[in-house]
C-alpha cells in the first residue's frame, strides 16, 4: 500500500473565501441554464448562459479561486 502521509483535515483546509462561491454558484446557474436551453432549444436561454460562463470565468481568474484551494 502507497503511504499517504498525513491527510487529517487541519492540513488540507480550503481558505473558503466568499468571492470563490459566488464565481462557483455563478457557474453553476450559467451551466444549468445552458443545459435548460439545450432541452427546450431557447437561443435567448443559451445566450444568457454563454455570457454567465464568461463572466464566471473572468471572476474565477480575477478572483485567483484555484489558489485557495492550496
Amino acid at each position: 500500500m502507497a503511504d499517504l502521509g498525513n491527510t487529517s483535515q487541519a492540513d488540507t483546509a480550503h481558505k473558503h473565501q466568499v468571492t470563490s462561491w459566488i464565481t462557483v454558484i455563478v457557474l453553476v446557474v450559467a451551466t444549468s441554464l445552458l443545459g435548460l436551453a439545450m432541452v427546450l432549444q431557447s437561443i435567448p436561454l443559451a445566450i444568457v448562459g454563454g455570457v454567465l460562463v464568461v463572466v464566471g470565468t473572468v471572476m474565477a481568474f480575477r478572483f485567483k479561486i484555484m489558489e485557495d484551494a492550496v
